[in-house]
Parts: C-alpha cells; structure tokens; sequence
C-alpha cells in the first residue's frame, strides 16, 4: 500500500480503537507517521491529523483477518503486546500488521529475524510473563459485605490476562481486582467477569489496607496469618535476598501484607 509519512491518527486507548486505526490506515492507503491516544498526544501542525472513532465492526475485520493471515495464537500474542503500554507500542504494531497483511509468505509471522516480529513478541512475553508472575501476588482482603478485594500496580494493563484463573479458582466468592494505576478494576458477580471503575474507593492506596469500618472483623486476623506464614517459612540462615528480589521485585511488594506491616 501506499504510505504518506505526514499522518497522525488519534485513538481512544483501547485495542478496537487501534484496530480501528488500523482498517482506516488500509482504507485511506495512508500509513501513520504516528498513532497517538486522545487528549495525550499534541497535534502536530505540520500532519494530517486523524481522529478515528473507535467501530467495533472495522474492528473485528482486522481481527478476523489477522487470525486469516496467521492463527489464533498469534492473535492473541498481538493483542498482549499492546497490553504492553510501552511507548510506541501502536507503532511497532502497526509495523508488524502491515508487513503480516502484505507480504506473500504466510508464515512472514514466525519469522523471528524480523526486527517487528521479533520485538513484538518479546513484548508480549514481558506483558504475560508478569501477568502469571501476579497471579500469586494478589492478596484479597474481604470486607464486611462479603466481598473479596485486591489492590495491585503493575507496570503492564494485565487485568483482563489474570480473569479466567481467578473466576475458575474463586468462583463462589464475588471479587474485585483493582489496578491503582490505570483506576480501573475487574468484578465478578458469581457468574460473569466484567471491568468497573470506583469513585473514591474505601481503600487506602499506600498500604493497599481497606478501612477499618468496611472491613470484615476476622480480616485483622487473616493479615496477621499471612505475615506469621511469611516469617515462619523465612529461614534466617539461608535467607538470599537478591534472589527473592529476582522472583519478586521490591515494586510489587506495596500491597502485600507479608511485606508491609503499616496499620490503619
């Protein structure tokens, strides 16, 4: 396709928007100097400047096309790479997709010499290795009405990685995941998993610890067995500090209550 290098698409952030980026950089034959999330990135004065609405239609032809041109897998390896957040990520995809949509090898995407291929998939090996690093990192506190909540910061938007595991491994109890970072959070009902946004959640966002008034009576107790489990499994002799920072870097540790002994 023909590319005209003066192009800035703005998008919603989310990946349909840039999917949606992406069906309109085909359709105009007119590839993006850069891609940039609405209201975060200046217009530049000197390009087009495109403001693309987000269609889920549009959406799931380059999704389906995708999946055509490689497989599912892959797919899915595409979308953990923009769950990335890294700066230029919508670039570098774009990149990969066109040279996936128009080269006349299907197997272009297994080729590991590409520099986008290449990084594009040890983008997505960071986003899931970190998301399966989190699945036993979240510590749930329960609160008077029964619900389970989880504060976590992670350096990647995982959330949506992490539900499968805990809607199979806590299905008779209602959740909250919440990510202290992009405000947002993950809740199951007992029956679906969907993504909601608190407003001045009950909560305190330095030690991650619920308020007392909301907080179950026995949760005082169950942070107290987490911390005697942690110091009774701490062997002293053999304690190897740099390699519990390897398993477990010291930006993870904020709301773990074996690490942090701050009251409320």
């Amino acid at each position: 396709m023909e590319t005209t290098p003066s192009v800035v698409y703005h998008y919603d952030g989310s990946f349909d928007g840039f999917l949606s980026v992406v069906f309109e950089a085909f359709e105009r034959k007119a590839g993006p100097m850069a891609i940039q999330i609405r209201g975060k990135g200046s217009h530049d004065l000197f390009a087009e400047n495109v403001e693309t609405e987000t269609d889920p239609a549009r959406a799931d032809r380059v999704w389906q096309g995708l999946i055509k041109h490689t497989n599912t897998r892959n797919a899915r390896m595409v979308y953990t790479a923009f769950l990335s957040e890294t700066q230029g990520i919508e670039m570098l995809l774009w990149f990969y997709l066109k040279k996936v949509f128009t080269s006349p090898h299907k197997d272009f995407y297994r080729n590991m010499l590409d520099d986008d291929v290449n990084n594009v998939v040890q983008k997505a090996r960071k986003v899931q290795r970190e998301a399966h690093r989190f699945l036993g990192l979240v510590r749930f506190q329960k609160t008077a009405d029964g619900l389970f909540f989880a504060l976590i910061e992670p350096d990647h938007n995982i959330l949506w990685l992490m539900a499968r595991h805990f809607k199979s491994r806590y299905a008779s109890q209602k959740w909250i995941i919440y990510d202290t970072r992009r405000k947002y959070g993950i809740f199951y009902d007992l029956e679906t998993v969907q993504e909601v946004q608190i407003e001045n959640p009950a909560v305190n966002m330095t030690s991650g610890r619920v308020h007392e008034q909301v907080r179950d009576m026995d949760e005082d107790h169950f942070r107290k067995l987490w911390q005697a489990y942690y110091d009774s499994i701490n062997i002293e002799q053999r304690a190897n500090p740099r390699q519990m920072v390897r398993m477990m870097p010291r930006r993870y540790w904020k709301y773990l209550p074996e690490k942090n002994n701050d009251e409320m």
